[in-house]
């Protein structure tokens, strides 16, 4: 009967812990992951924008000065490929953030 009972201390306490990580997750998705979300739109909005500024003689459009374009390619050389696929890529009409219903 010893055995047992740490047993069932040790399942009440597993079974704790798991509904204390499901109310975590439920918390945050009630609470943060909007903001989450939201920020890595930025970000790669501001990615977007910075590759562009850095890598736009590539692309005919001139923004920044050669020097300082050229002073930060070597930064940038990894990440040129993903890029292209993501600011190239097909988009539907109808994907953008703002006509999301959220949440409606």
């Amino acid at each position: 009967m010893q055995r047992a009972a740490p047993q069932s201390r040790q399942a009440v306490s597993r079974r704790a812990r798991a509904a204390a990580r499901a109310l975590r997750q439920m918390l945050y998705g009630a609470t943060g992951l909007e903001f989450e979300r939201h920020a890595a739109h930025v970000r790669a909005d501001l990615e977007n924008l910075l590759i562009f500024m850095v890598m736009g003689d590539t692309l005919g459009v001139p923004i920044l000065p050669p020097y300082y374009a050229l002073r930060l390619v070597p930064y940038f050389v990894g990440s040129v490929e993903a890029w292209r696929r993501r600011v190239l890529r097909e988009r539907h009409p109808l994907e953008s953030e703002e006509f999301d219903l959220h949440g409606l």
